[in-house]
């Protein structure tokens, strides 16, 4: 008993110096990058003043007059002086507090030099929700959750890469690299999760199967129709083939809520096996659609909150310049709407797949 509490105590002594020490390296890393970064050590506020657009939206701005204290570079040391101008809504602009540090450029206005901030410095704040979730993962999950979190770096950093060769080499027909590398996502996430076994091959089956039918369905959909009333052009910041990319997102989207689906269904039919290995090829079937009804109405609803939360704010605004309902949902919510039901029907393909290769593999007498 004394063992166990002396190791539990151990670890949270641990957790809680790694959690300090993380902050105050990361908190005092200004020498690491080669932008200036600078403390801001006084603020002075003006008298807010009130504007208003053509439209009748109303809003309070104010002036800021910074004093900023320069952390890295050659001018490390030296105070300078800065502008800055923020309204009540804050929807293009943020205000600055004493304290808060923030990355700066060089300008010289009549001869004076002063700062101009470009960005707020936020890596203290990612970095201690990495922290958090890492010790989460491990008071949760032990061991165990850190292979899923090597599985969601190895797939961060072959985005990365696939995207830095989609941008380098300018290809035209981009979607089939990110069809690939999502179905390099689903073994590699598969494979480090669950292990090369039986329930990692049925699972992998299934939510391909589920995956590839939602997109064909999806895509025959939009040629049947003409992409009528779909909007490509309304992606932001699209460089390339807009349908493209709207494409290769939907088919990442897809994947993951085929996936959330496909794992609950088949982990849980796996598990009945382990317990009742006597149970029939029909009653898991029945037992997986069953857990399919369950999960999918949930699942829809998470993608359309996500969906809400990506566009509420251009909805909005939208509606805020004397858009239409009709305007503004064909040019923000349209293409989201696709995406979603697109998953949905992912989704819906996936239970009778996960339930029926499931039911293959363990019915019977197998063991």
């Amino acid at each position: 008993m004394m063992r166990v509490k002396k190791k539990y105590l151990i670890e949270w002594l641990l957790i809680i110096l790694s959690g300090i020490l993380i902050y105050f390296f990361v908190d005092n890393d200004s020498f690491l990058y080669k932008d200036p970064v600078a403390q801001i050590v006084s603020v002075t506020n003006s008298k807010a003043t009130k504007t208003e657009d053509t439209y009748k939206n109303k809003d309070m701005t104010t002036e800021q007059t910074l004093k900023v204290k320069v952390l890295n570079g050659h001018r490390k040391g030296e105070v300078l002086t800065a502008k800055n101008t923020f309204s009540k809504s804050g929807g293009y602009d943020q205000r600055f507090y004493r304290g808060q540090k923030v990355f700066i450029k060089f300008e010289k206005s009549d001869g004076k030099l002063m700062a101009m901030i470009n960005n707020y410095k936020r890596d203290v704040y990612l970095i201690m929700l990495c922290w958090a979730v890492v010790v989460l993962l491990f008071l949760v999950t032990q061991i165990r959750g850190f292979t899923s979190l090597i599985s969601v770096i190895l797939n961060f950093i072959i985005f990365l890469l696939c995207v830095q060769l989609d941008v380098k080499w300018n290809i035209n027909n981009f979607f089939w690299i990110f069809a690939t590398v999502a179905v390099i996502f689903l073994a590699l996430s598969l494979v480090l999760v669950i292990g090369f076994n039986w329930q990692c091959l049925v699972t992998f089956s299934s939510i391909f199967i589920g995956t590839t039918l939602a997109m064909i369905i999806g895509v025959v959909a939009m040629q049947v129709t003409n992409d009528k009333g779909v909007h490509y052009e309304a992606l932001d910041f699209a460089t390339q083939s807009p349908k493209q990319l709207f494409l290769a997102a939907t088919v990442i989207g897809l994947l993951g809520a085929v996936m959330d689906a496909a794992t609950d269904i088949v982990s849980t039919l796996f598990e009945m096996k382990r317990t009742q290995p006597g149970i029939s090829r029909k009653q898991l079937f029945i037992s997986g659609q069953n857990v399919g009804k369950s999960i999918m109405g949930p699942l829809v609803n998470v993608l359309l909150l996500i969906f809400f939360a990506e566009t509420v704010t251009m909805a909005v605004l939208f509606f805020r310049t004397g858009n239409s309902i009709a305007y503004t949902f064909e040019w923000t919510m349209s293409l989201g709407i696709i995406q979603s039901l697109i998953s949905g029907i992912g989704i819906t393909l996936v239970i009778p797949s996960a339930s029926l290769l499931s039911s293959l593999v363990l019915g019977g007498d197998n063991k």
